[in-house]
């Protein structure tokens, strides 16, 4: 079954403004690579801390098959998300402007209306704050310059039926979850879908019908067979295939893994965790956010992972089955730092890795995250870098691996870090703000200020990784400095307040 969700609002000026835009972004600026412009496919899985990846540290489990990514390209020590949280952390990636500039600088959600699914109520709009549609996104660059667009997972930038929903953004494949918040489910109601190959004109729902049948919540819950996560995962890889060599495709896979709520099926890859991590941790839910209980959350996460890294396997797996492989950039990272929702135990995974906080946080542990690049053709295999840049810095890099004119207000392309090849810019320094938790931060060089609630904290991230020396007093010359920066990145925004620190 198939629910409708047309847009009442105006598109046609919006497409006469893009087929005006879009020829000015497919001028050349570089030459192309061997076998011409580069696939590139970007996973983004949901709220990894720094520290979940056994390449990266995580003892609990091992994650072989991104380790392998990692071996046979660049690991990435110094990479930031560009905000704390989810929605606009993708903002800061689909834009190229960081969060002080961009539209989308929190998870605010709509939900309105009510629908039937079963004996389940559920909202009949839901969705995040739309990108601004006079802004330009990866999507819809990459698309004007031939390149086939696929988006699998979480879109979260536009609630349903808004003037930014993947249909009206350039994808021209998605399968998913429009709304954030709807995926705190991992057994839903249903996904939204907006297909070109189905003559799709609009984002759809594909209502889950065995789901339906059984309550969202309590003990009928387990009765749910329908998988977010691996119904999301076959649809990315039904869509892979069908890509062809010497044809250039942009695929966003935004997986939800490992994000709450903690649920999986009961299959081979939980009951290999169940009963060995100990002390077990037990988890009652919370129904008003969509967390389901959980009696083995640390069983739960460490499987999810798991089934994560069994996911980025098949994927390298159909890449190389179609010949792919060599000419594709491949990319994994995360959208923030780790969570402690839904009964994640952050302290017993150690998930920060060696940083202090977790998402919301400007801290390190809620912005600092792992990234991997394999690219045959261009990146070294074996190789690592600490050099500093943000989710703001890939709109850049991939126009420059595409051969375009590099787009994006605030970012630089870091194509020379990982060829190798050309002289690298180098940012004066990065931001990041966050208007939940009333966090601002700016790193310059080894300095971080980080601003809480208008008061600034100074660390130095080389001799003090943690940030746990507050060097303010001793550096006010420094602090004044860096606030002055602060006050220049930032735009007011009335939809997400902040307060900045005194000058």
């Amino acid at each position: 079954m198939v629910a409708r969700l047309d847009s009442n609002l105006a598109l046609d000026s919006i497409s006469k403004f893009w087929s005006f835009l879009f020829p000015l972004f497919a001028v050349p600026a570089m030459a192309q690579p061997k076998g011409g412009q580069p696939n590139i496919l970007y996973i983004m899985c949901d709220d990894l801390g720094y520290g979940d990846l056994s390449c990266y540290g995580q003892q609990h489990f091992r994650t072989p098959n991104i380790d392998r990514l990692a071996l046979q390209g660049m690991r990435m020590t110094s990479a930031y998300a560009g905000s704390p949280v989810s929605a606009p952390s993708r903002a800061c990636f689909m834009t190229g402007q960081h969060s002080g500039h961009t539209h989308v600088r929190g998870n605010k959600e709509y939900w309105s209306g009510r629908v039937q699914y079963g004996p389940n109520t559920d909202y009949a709009v839901v969705g995040q704050e739309p990108y601004d549609p006079a802004v330009p996104i990866l999507p819809e660059i990459m698309k004007a310059a031939g390149y086939h667009t696929g988006m699998f997972g979480k879109w979260a930038g536009g609630y349903e039926g808004s003037a930014s929903t993947p249909d009206k953004r350039g994808v021209e494949e998605f399968f998913g979850y429009i709304c954030q918040f709807q995926a705190h489910l991992y057994f839903p109601n249903f996904l939204n879908r907006y297909s070109t190959s189905l003559g799709d004109t609009c984002v759809v729902r594909e209502v889950l019908e065995q789901n339906i049948q059984h309550a969202m919540f309590g003990e009928d819950y387990n009765n749910r067979q329908q998988y977010s996560a691996d119904l999301i995962h076959q649809r990315a890889l039904s869509w892979l295939r069908q890509q062809k060599a010497g044809e250039p495709f942009f695929g966003i896979f935004t997986y939800t893994l490992p994000h709450a709520e903690l649920r999986q099926p009961d299959d081979s890859l939980l009951q290999s965790f169940r009963g060995k991590l100990l002390p077990e941790r037990e988890y009652r839910g919370d129904n008003p956010s969509r967390y389901n209980p959980t009696p083995e959350a640390h069983a739960q996460f460490a499987a999810m992972i798991t089934r994560l890294d069994a996911q980025v396997g098949e994927i390298m797996q159909v890449l190389e089955e179609q010949g792919l492989a060599d000419n594709t950039v491949l990319i994994f990272t995360s959208d923030n730092g780790p969570h402690e929702e839904g009964g994640a135990d952050p302290a017993y995974f150690n998930h920060d890795g060696k940083f202090r906080g977790l998402k919301r946080s400007t801290h390190e542990g809620g912005i600092r995250i792992p990234f991997i690049v394999r690219w045959p053709q261009r990146v070294k295999a074996g190789s690592e870098s600490d050099f500093p840049f943000a989710f703001y810095d890939l709109m850049p890099t991939f126009c420059q691996m595409a051969g375009l004119a590099p787009k994006g207000d605030d970012g630089i392309s870091i194509l020379p870090t990982l060829t190798g090849k050309g002289r690298q810019r180098k940012h004066d320094h990065l931001y990041w703000e966050f208007h939940e938790t009333d966090m601002l931060a700016i790193r310059q060089g080894d300095w971080k200020l980080v601003v809480c609630h208008g008061k600034s904290s100074l660390y130095n991230l080389r001799e003090d990784p943690h940030e746990d020396h507050n060097l303010s007093q001793k550096y006010p010359a420094l602090v004044r400095k860096l606030v002055k920066k602060i006050y220049e990145d930032h735009t007011d925004s009335p939809l997400f307040p902040i307060t900045l620190p005194e000058l």
